[in-house]
């Protein structure tokens, strides 16, 4: 029986483990024990504006997420209505970054990239993407 027990038990902690998606060559911190979203942006993106509704309204579907908005700052002025779209975010922090240490950490290459991290810093994928990490759950392209 004990046997069995250890067995079940070290069963029990590999299937509960989960590996750790959060990047680790980020600044941003992650907040333990609460799914965290992230949205990188250029403010000059054309879809800049409907990417933050979009990002308020996940952080609306996740009860107590929090959340970090990354401006790529060097990429022009921030247009009035994209500071609206900031200025109505709930429990986000924003980040006015001048380098591409964030996209780099995240991987994102066009300018804007959405992910959501599960309370145990585990990306959420949708539509069975590939199962490899990090990956952009949602991605928007200049025209």
């Amino acid at each position: 029986m004990r046997k069995v027990c250890l067995l079940l038990g070290v069963w029990l902690a590999a299937v509960t483990a989960r590996q750790e998606d959060w990047p680790a060559e980020t600044r941003l911190e992650r907040t333990a024990a609460c799914p965290t979203a992230v949205l990188l942006i250029e403010p000059s993106h054309e879809d800049a504006e409907s990417a933050l509704l979009a990002f308020a309204a996940t952080l609306a579907d996740e009860p107590g997420a929090r959340g970090h908005v990354v401006v790529l700052a060097g990429q022009g002025p921030v247009a009035p209505r994209v500071w609206r779209a900031l200025r109505t975010l709930p429990r986000t922090e924003v980040h006015f970054v001048q380098d591409d240490q964030e996209l780099d950490a995240f991987g994102v290459t066009n300018g804007l990239g959405f992910y959501l991290f599960d309370a145990w810093g585990r990306l959420k994928k949708y539509d069975d993407r590939s199962e490899e990490a990090p990956v952009v759950v949602g991605s928007f392209r200049k025209a």
